[in-house]
């Protein structure tokens, strides 16, 4: 009767789970190579080892391991510290402690080999699809993006996108007319990055 039982259960395991297949026979042709008396004692052998891990401990073995994770406190001692930085401006002002802003240069298409391309946006093009188009990575796409989401990916039908695209295959620079004919542009600096202007 339980060898009965353990079929009828690997057989509804088998409709839930269909990719388990192979896996289910392998353990059926196991559990058929075993001796008749292992087959009997199995299932009630399973059933009890189940139930012994579902017991609660006993509470010896929790007072056991109370007394052994008891708390140690440790005192620390903490010394102000000063980094090279906060020493050299120790002796002027605090207003003349802030860093001064570093201006980076752009790059002009004037002193870059490449060439301008246009693209006049017609119904149904998508940013992502101009770009390629284009062969300029998505990565300098999610760069624009990130500067004016607004003006990057809420273009429409009629408004002009000119990329000045190096031989190297960076975009220097990308112009987008709006539709009062005031150009939006965008500018690759020294450093990697892009700026709005």
């Amino acid at each position: 009767m339980g060898s009965r039982s353990l079929y009828s259960l690997i057989e509804k395991t088998k409709l839930l789970f269909p990719s388990l297949t192979i896996r289910v026979k392998l353990l059926r042709n196991a559990y058929a190579s075993l001796p008749s008396i292992h087959r009997k004692l199995l299932p009630p052998l399973l059933l009890t080892v189940v139930v012994l891990l579902m017991l609660p401990a006993t509470n010896d073995t929790a007072n056991s391991q109370a007394g052994t994770s008891a708390r140690k406190s440790i005192t620390l001692t903490v010394e102000p510290t000063q980094n090279v930085a906060n020493k050299a401006g120790l002796g002027q002002n605090q207003t003349n402690n802030t860093p001064r802003s570093v201006k980076i240069k752009l790059l002009d298409p004037e002193d870059i080999d490449g060439e301008w391309r246009a693209h006049v946006i017609r119904k149904g093009d998508s940013v992502y699809r101009i770009f390629r188009q284009y062969d300029i990575p998505s990565a300098t796409l999610h760069d624009l993006i990130a500067l004016r989401p607004q003006y990057i990916t809420r273009v429409r039908p009629g408004q002009i996108m000119s990329f000045y695209i190096a031989t190297t295959g960076e975009l220097i620079q990308l112009r987008i007319t709006d539709a009062d004919n005031e150009p939006v542009l965008f500018s690759l600096r020294e450093d990697g990055s892009y700026i709005y202007n």
